[in-house]
């Protein structure tokens, strides 16, 4: 038996974590680096940074990134996470909501 088959007795899904990564980007994220965990779920992989980007009006946006493997969901991420700091010519602190550190 695979971890995939376990019973999760009413349990909607089930996904381990396979890999977890430090991006070091001061240039474009206010003093820090962020990281992206990667996540296998039944049938793919899902990439999440710790990072969040605050709009203008307050509202939070988050991506993430997916694939096929694990190396594709993380360039996925690390991609999306890029365009979106490229939209803005600076982010300050007050821009970015972080995941709680305790989850990363």
């Amino acid at each position: 038996m695979t971890w995939k088959q376990v019973d999760l007795h009413g349990s909607l899904s089930i996904s381990r974590v396979v890999g977890e990564y430090m991006i070091e980007d001061h240039p474009r994220v206010p003093s820090t680096s962020y990281r992206i965990k990667v996540f296998e779920r039944r049938d793919d992989f899902l990439a999440l940074p710790n990072l969040r980007f605050r709009a203008p009006d307050g509202t939070v946006d988050g991506t993430c990134g997916l694939g096929s493997t694990e190396v594709e969901a993380l360039q996925d991420a690390v991609k999306r996470v890029s365009e979106l700091l490229a939209s803005r010519p600076r982010w300050q602190e007050g821009d970015l909501d972080w995941i709680d550190p305790r989850d990363f």
